[in-house]
This record gives C-alpha cells, structure tokens and sequence, in this order.
C-alpha cells in the first residue's frame, strides 16, 4: 500500500466519504452524494438534490460513505508495530460522534472488511502516529489537548 492514496470527504447532511484517489477520477462532489443537502431558505437549488449513485453519473464511487455524517477528518494507517490484531489498518478521526474509527479495508482498497468505533467523548480534529513509540496522538478539540493512545501491557 505503498503508493496509495486514500482521502476524507466531509459531505453534505450524511454522505461523509472515504476514496481511493485514481490519476484521470472524478469523485462527483458537487453532484454526486450520499447525503442531503442543507436547506437554505434564500437557495433557489434547494429543490435540487445530489445524484445518489456515483457509478451511474460516470464517478467513482467511495470505498465507504457514513450516513449519516460523522463530521470525518483525518484518516491515517496504523503501522502493524502497533498490533496483531492491528494489521494494515487504518484510524479516521470524527468532529461529531465522539469517536475514532478503526478500519480495514481489502487488499486492493475497493471494499471496506470492517470497522470498529472506538469511544473517545470528544471532537477529534487530527490523528498521528508516533512509530517507535507506538503511540496514537489524538488533537481533541474541546479541550485543546492532546489525547495518547497507547496499547496496555
């Protein structure tokens, strides 16, 4: 997965998506969606709303979208120093659950096998891991602190 990009896209009301990014794909945003769009009284569009199926408007579809929305940010791999059970994972950060998201995705990153919420109680803006550490560095917003995710011994 060494040349691999995967990407967060904070959608509309519900629709948060997870892509691989392609060379030459176009991913629909703003016609393509799995999520509503906010209603605005002074939007003469709000009778308009997003294509559901990306594939049948000649877009790629996502590897997983969140409906309804999570307020997605960040998404980072787990290196699998971290875990056994931890093997070619990766973590995506949420603005509104409360919660981190683990997940694994299929060799060629076209399905998602599994995903696992994890409880944090807060608004978490960015994720980084510290390898030689082994250590998950939470920005949690709220508080304006930094949050360590670590496995116990």
């Amino acid at each position: 997965s060494a040349n691999i990009i995967l990407n967060t896209e904070n959608g509309p009301r519900g629709g948060d998506e997870i892509n691989l990014i392609q060379y030459g794909k176009n991913y629909g945003w703003d016609t393509a969606s799995y999520g509503k769009k906010y209603v605005n009284s002074n939007d003469q569009d709000e009778l308009i709303d997003y294509k559901l199926s990306h594939e049948d408007n000649n877009f790629e579809e996502p590897i997983f979208a969140f409906v309804p929305s999570i307020g997605i940010s960040e998404i980072i791999k787990i290196e699998n120093n971290f875990s056994k059970q931890w093997f070619n994972n990766f973590l995506i950060a949420s603005l509104n659950s409360g919660h981190i998201y683990r997940f694994k995705f299929n060799n060629d990153f076209t399905k998602t096998i599994f995903y696992e919420k994890i409880f944090i109680g807060e608004r978490v803006r960015d994720l980084y891991y510290l390898e030689d550490k082994k250590q998950i560095l939470l920005a949690l917003e709220r508080s304006n602190a930094l949050g360590i995710l670590e496995l116990k011994n």
